[in-house]
């Protein structure tokens, strides 16, 4: 039999597009090249970009059925796909710096044909042609600005691939959050004032009387958080603490530039006082950290709930980060990140 990989190595593809000479990709083999499958696209808010074409059938599409159907299962209103590589089947370790180059110029076309409000790139090759940023895990959710040569200009919203999801259920449900998110903030203009605020402690006076205030708030539920010097309990120190009722948030400034109460024990005394009491519900995330440095202050901590613990006992398979539970349950909350 012969090999047909030997035989047409080296090879280079003729583009039907004179704008991708120069691609190395010409060189693989492939059933076609250079498909442009925004042509017949019409102009529609939302685009989904998925990372390259996939021929199917003698045809090109940016999705297979089972993308499409979770991508239609996920967003109720009117959209678009295409392709972010214009070649079939390629990888991202193929798209080298100046392949990417030339294929943005496609990528820009594809957008100003579109004229899309809001454009998902989905997974890490969409994003890296997009946006020139890589790290889909990070940055998925977040929204960027993006303008084309043209000067067309849309929020972009990094998204898991669908395929991703397909693979590992417990991206779904984050999948179809920031599917969520984005069309309510950017399609529909659905936004949320948000009202936090919060008071600084500077007096040790004041550490007392909260403190005292907050022991006489049996049965209350409490949120606590810390801003550590580093990640070593042992080594490290806690520079802030914040407590939260429902109505109030307070900070104390410990180990901060800003602190009064550099070396002052009497402030890990009070706070002794109200982390101990075991009528004081206190809701930490991945506490495990946050007691260590308490610990290492002498105080031991009673009445502990854990948000990550918590939410793996409703969905095991969710990832549990801090951030992705905020989006999830408040992300009207959020400010465009």
């Amino acid at each position: 039999m012969f090999d047909l990989s030997k035989l047409y190595a080296g090879h280079k593809t003729q583009p039907d597009n004179p704008l991708c000479m120069g691609c190395s990709i010409l060189e693989k083999e492939k059933p076609c090249h250079s498909m442009m499958d925004y042509t017949e696209l019409e102009e529609c808010s939302t685009l989904f970009l998925s990372d390259s074409i996939k021929y199917r059938s003698g045809g090109v599409v940016a999705f297979s059925k089972p993308e499409m159907d979770l991508i239609r299962e996920s967003y109720t209103g009117k959209f678009v796909t295409a392709a972010s590589v214009k070649c079939p089947s390629v990888g991202e370790a193929e798209m080298t710096p100046h392949n990417m180059n030339l294929c943005r110029v496609h990528l820009d076309a594809t957008v100003d044909k579109v004229k899309p409000t809001l454009v998902f790139a989905c997974g890490n090759l969409a994003l890296k042609m997009l946006l020139k940023k890589s790290g889909i895990t990070n940055k998925r959710g977040k929204a960027f600005e993006y303008v084309t040569s043209a000067g067309h200009k849309c929020t972009v919203v990094p998204i898991y691939h669908p395929y991703a999801c397909i693979k590992e259920p417990r991206h779904v449900t984050l999948f179809k959050t920031d599917i969520q998110n984005a069309y309510e903030k950017y399609i529909l203009g659905r936004k949320s004032e948000n009202s936090f605020s919060y008071q600084t402690i500077m007096k040790y006076d004041e550490v007392v009387n909260l403190i005292s205030e907050l022991r006489m708030m049996k049965g209350q539920v409490f949120g606590v958080d810390i801003e550590t010097t580093g990640l070593n309990f042992l080594t490290d120190d806690m520079m802030t603490v914040a407590i939260s009722s429902r109505d109030n948030t307070w900070v104390i400034p410990l180990n901060h530039k800003d602190s009064p109460f550099k070396n002052d024990h009497r402030v890990f005394e009070q706070l002794k006082l109200f982390m101990e009491d075991p009528e004081l519900a206190k809701v930490l995330h991945n506490s495990k950290f946050d007691l260590k440095f308490f610990m290492n202050k002498g105080i031991y901590t009673r009445n502990v709930w854990d948000t990550k613990v918590m939410h793996h006992i409703i969905d095991e398979n969710m990832p549990k980060s801090l951030m992705d539970l905020v989006k999830y349950y408040f992300s009207n909350e959020l400010e465009k990140l």
